[in-house]
């Protein structure tokens, strides 16, 4: 499913496989963590081939209450691919600038 490492200054989420089979959950935990905790939170992709629009939305959500918030999401080691659906529907300069 996926992985959590803890910092000092943020929390980094490695999901692996298939997100979209455990988005719910991915969801329900970065939710959590948005509420209950003043740090940033990073994405590391390595273990992804693809994200679909779902994950892409729960991404966008994530971003816009850490903004609020004044944190920041990064999303780390994502492959062209994902980078080509970022771009495709207009959200890089929102999600990676």
């Amino acid at each position: 499913m996926f992985e959590i490492v803890e910092s000092a200054n943020e929390r980094v989420y490695t999901p692996k496989d298939d997100i979209s089979q455990y988005l719910s959950l991915f969801e329900s935990s970065i939710n959590e963590f948005i509420k209950s905790d003043s740090r940033d939170i990073v994405v590391d992709m390595e273990s992804l081939q693809l994200i679909d629009s779902l994950t892409l939305a729960a991404l966008i959500r994530f971003r816009r209450k850490l903004s609020q918030e004044g944190r920041t999401l990064k999303l780390l080691n994502y492959n062209d691919t994902i980078l080509r659906v970022i771009e495709l529907s207009g959200l890089d300069e929102f999600l990676l600038g």
